[in-house]
């Protein structure tokens, strides 16, 4: 007990300056709804420039070299607010998220080219004196740190709970527009919180040095993760509870360390290391898992990506490519060869990225991480078993593919800068147990498994004997996985990856399997990054892994960012500028250290998503269509034009299969208040039912419950004879049961005819596989066509749907919903800014729905007329419970109806007619 006790209290100081160093993080993501992913970035600054050059190259007093440290940092969470996020207001998070994660790299790699990479001792400088308690020695030196994060936590919440300038911030946060209008300026306001947030970075900085020891890129990783644990325990918004939780994480490394030969034993392990860096990894998890959701609530808002290439293959123009970088490879030798061969290898790893990040919208920070794993894989296997390269990479890459999908779990519940968290927690908990532990790297002397020799179909590749075939081999491989991921991105699979990227929910509503994708996903990329772990690990005669490090994966998405995330090419584009890679080799000379390229990557970046948020093969592209559009080029022959999506010649109206449509006791509830209380109502095959009722009547929460987005507290939905009460979204519509959304949910990422290609694409589990080799081109079907002529959208299949009248986008919403040929179709107010014309052909298309598809339609509308015109039957809807029900007739006649809802009983004849 007493040696608990201890081992607790010595935690203390840690988990204090994780505490402060989280403040931060809250603070800004309360101000400004950005996680900074570089305060410990910030934090590493200022402890350098504190301790190494005011106090001891300069020999500044100790606090006055603290305050000046401590103002620098602050000064950097301005400046950074100021130059580049104020004009990142209205991006998507992931473009905000990509800029802290450029302002982590130029400032790591700031730090590592001036005062190098060696880890540096820090004396301590607080006082430590020790206090005896029993047996238990309490230095003074935490109870300091404790009582400054105790003494800060107060002044933070006092501040925000009780000042209006606190309040102001946390209601920026939430809405900006209505601070503004209250006379805050949100601008000022997020100022003010990376000033304070940056500042007290520095100060956690400082006071963590002596605990960590100073090293640019394992100080950041230490802090970083363990901020970012205790702030999510703080729910990003309670600065107690981030104390608390900040606390708990110092104390649990502690503990660990105490226990950590009886985990080894308990593992049968002969060498356990970094045991204590999973404690952060492991509540990250837990929080996440707990506290996730599978699909985002109504209240999600969808936010845009960056823009997406096409992923048609130009043949002519990757011949010419393919087979110069072939000649450059025979003609190149040493150093540039090496860089070369590096930058073809880190082109595949970014490919992994472009799938994931770019097509699916799953962020990782462990991509290299991921690839390490492979390149031990294999390396185990050839230099240890003797195993051919071929078997041995299709093991390694095997293995690698089922760890994704353990990747994978997180994000089945939750999404987005979670989501990141939690990968740079897990890519950090792989790198300190298995890359720095000898048991699991396979060599007990220094780590490395060597590599004697590589053959592959009796030609002898290995890298160090043969460099320009080791090279040509990765050249090969990146064009092949090119061709996969072009492949994937125009299949039937990719339009699922879209979707998914672009709206959880609709995605879900037209069947799609929200789950299955974000696992596919987390597959194809871990394959990937495996592969390129294979390239990069085994070009050297010793196979180590400290390239394989969370920096490298941190690395691997700015890049992927700056070449283009939505783009095949943006991959190779990012490529250039790794560390190591051509760029690096035309900045530094061949014994530097990749600090300066990857500076300059980082300010590359920067002015990337300020000037073209969606990267240089954006740029590009566009570059080249205004080129194509001048006179002189009309003269000048012209690639093949892109297919136009084909119409089904079948007539056939796809008739549903006949399923009525049964709710009894519909009970919703959100916490105490209850939204819908139970509702009964049936739709036949061949009817209309309309159901209305004033704002806030439970009429969208009754059609979130029918359709799976809201687990009813009471009652049953069935779907003819079976009950699918407990039937997930995408089963639901698989069934037959799909709807349309009040708020279009379209997917603005793709063209109108891919979004109704996604509400009636059919496929097996094969097209997962055959879409990476053959995606094929499959012309809408004969129920789609026929929704597309339906709503006369012939002339709109080739657009975005940006590029639409509001009312030509919800005309799209509904025939995506009904392209399949549902049974029953659930319509969320469909005429919502439509004129009076497109109302009135909107009647026809759902009384045609009704009577010539024998569809049962649920229609939910504010356009009596429409109503009153296209229902057979109505349910009235008032506080969640029905009121009324009957044919148009009788509720035009009801007086509790006119009096909840209709009006008066001459607004209510004007209606009907």
């Amino acid at each position: 007990m007493t040696e608990f006790l201890q081992f607790a209290i010595l935690g203390l100081g840690a988990g204090s300056a994780y505490a402060l160093l989280a403040h931060g993080v809250v603070l800004v993501y309360r101000g400004s709804g950005v996680v900074n992913f570089a305060q410990g970035a910030i934090a590493m600054v200022a402890a350098y420039v504190c301790l190494e050059t005011l106090k001891g190259e300069y020999d500044w007093s100790l606090p006055v070299a603290f305050a000046v440290a401590v103002l620098v940092a602050g000064l950097i969470g301005l400046l950074f607010q100021v130059l580049v996020l104020r004009w990142l207001t209205n991006a998507a998070p992931i473009v905000r998220l990509a800029a802290t994660l450029g302002l982590l790299v130029i400032l790591q790699a700031g730090v590592q080219q001036y005062y190098g990479t060696k880890s540096i001792r820090v004396r301590a400088y607080l006082p430590n004196d020790a206090y005896h308690w029993g047996d238990v020695v309490v230095q003074q030196d935490r109870l300091i740190l404790l009582g400054i994060a105790v003494g800060m936590t107060a002044v933070l919440w006092g501040l925000t709970r009780y000042t209006r300038v606190g309040l102001a911030i946390t209601a920026a946060a939430e809405n900006e527009r209505a601070t503004a209008a209250l006379g805050w300026s949100p601008q000022r306001l997020a100022a003010l919180t990376w000033t304070v947030g940056g500042a007290l970075a520095g100060t956690a900085g400082i006071l963590v040095a002596p605990l960590t020891g100073l090293t640019p890129t394992a100080f950041i990783i230490i802090v970083t993760v363990s901020a970012l644990a205790a702030a999510l325990l703080g729910g990003f918004k309670s600065f107690p509870l981030t104390l608390l939780g900040g606390l708990l994480l110092g104390v649990g490394e502690s503990l660990v360390v105490l226990y950590q030969d009886r985990i080894r034993d308990l593992l049968g392990l002969e060498t356990l290391t970094g045991i204590n860096r999973a404690v952060p990894f492991l509540v990250i998890l837990v929080v996440l898992v707990v506290r996730g959701k599978g699909l985002p609530l109504r209240s999600h808002i969808s936010e845009r990506m960056p823009r997406l290439g096409s992923g048609q293959i130009h043949w002519r123009t990757l011949a010419v490519v393919a087979g110069t970088l072939a000649v450059v490879v025979i003609a190149f030798s040493g150093d540039w060869l090496r860089s070369l061969t590096l930058t073809l290898a880190a082109a595949v790893f970014l490919l992994s990225v472009v799938v994931l990040t770019g097509f699916a919208g799953q962020l990782s920070l462990a991509q290299y991480t991921v690839g390490g794993l492979g390149a031990l894989f294999t390396a185990r296997l050839v230099g240890q078993a003797g195993w051919p390269l071929i078997p041995a990479a299709v093991v390694g890459v095997g293995s690698v593919i089922a760890i994704g999908v353990v990747f994978a779990l997180p994000a089945l519940r939750t999404r987005g800068v979670n989501l990141a968290v939690v990968t740079l927690g897990l890519g950090f908990t792989i790198q300190e147990m298995v890359f720095n532990n000898p048991t699991f790297t396979g060599d007990k002397i220094d780590g490395a498994v060597r590599i004697r020799e590589l053959s592959l179909f009796g030609f002898e590749v290995t890298a160090t004997e043969y460099p320009e075939r080791w090279a040509l081999l990765c050249l090969v491989v990146l064009v092949l996985c090119g061709l996969m991921v072009a492949n994937l991105r125009r299949s039937r699979t990719g339009r699922r990856l879209i979707a998914v990227r672009t709206n959880e929910r609709a995605a879900a509503s037209l069947g799609i399997s929200v789950f299955a994708v974000k696992i596919y996903a987390f597959a194809v990329a871990a394959g990937l990054a495996g592969v390129g772990g294979i390239l990069l690990g085994l070009r050297n005669t010793a196979v180590t892994y400290l390239e394989f490090n969370v920096f490298a994966s941190i690395n691997a998405v700015v890049q992927a960012v700056t070449g283009g995330l939505g783009f095949v090419i943006g991959g190779v584009i990012g490529a250039l500028m790794a560390p190591g890679a051509l760029f690096s080799r035309l900045v530094e000379s061949s014994s530097a250290t990749g600090a300066i390229s990857t500076l300059i990557g980082g300010i590359v970046l920067i002015v990337i998503l300020l000037t073209n948020q969606n990267g240089i093969a954006d740029m590009a592209a566009r570059v080249g269509a205004a080129i194509k559009r001048q006179p002189w080029m009309r003269a000048l022959p012209t690639r093949k034009p892109v297919r136009a999506p084909e119409l089904s010649a079948e007539t056939t109206l796809g008739t549903a299969t006949p399923t009525p449509l049964a709710v009894r006791g519909l009970t919703v509830r959100f916490g105490g208040v209850t939204a819908v209380d139970g509702v009964d109502l049936a739709v036949e095959p061949g009817q209309v039912v309309g159901l209305i009722g004033p704002n806030g009547a439970g009429k969208t929460t009754v059609i979130d419950a029918i359709t799976g987005f809201v687990s009813p507290a009471a009652g049953q939905v069935t779907l003819g004879e079976q009950d699918i009460t407990g039937w997930s979204t995408a089963k639901r519509s698989k069934g037959g049961l799909r709807r349309s959304f009040q708020s279009l949910e379209l997917f603005e990422d793709i063209t109108v005819a891919e979004n109704i290609h996604a509400g009636a694409d059919e496929s097996t589990w094969r097209t997962w596989l055959t879409d990476l080799i053959r995606p094929g081109h499959h012309p809408l079907s004969p129920s789609a066509s026929t929704a597309v002529r339906d709503f006369e959208l012939e002339g709109d299949l080739g657009s975005l749907p940006g590029e639409l009248s509001y009312g030509r986008r919800r005309l799209v919403g509904i025939a995506r919903a009904v392209a399949s040929g549902p049974s029953v179709v659930l319509l969320d107010e469909p005429a919502a800014g439509l004129d009076d014309a497109e109302s009135r052909e909107l009647a026809l298309c759902i009384r045609q729905l009704a009577v010539e598809r024998n569809a049962a339609v649920l229609l939910v509308e504010h356009d009596m007329g429409l109503v009153m015109s296209t229902c057979d039957r109505i349910v009235v809807l008032e506080a969640g419970r029905v009121i009324a029900a009957g044919t148009p007739d009788e509720i035009a006649a009801s007086p509790a109806v006119r009096d909840a809802y209709l009006g008066t009983e001459d607004e209510t004849t004007e209606a009907a007619r």
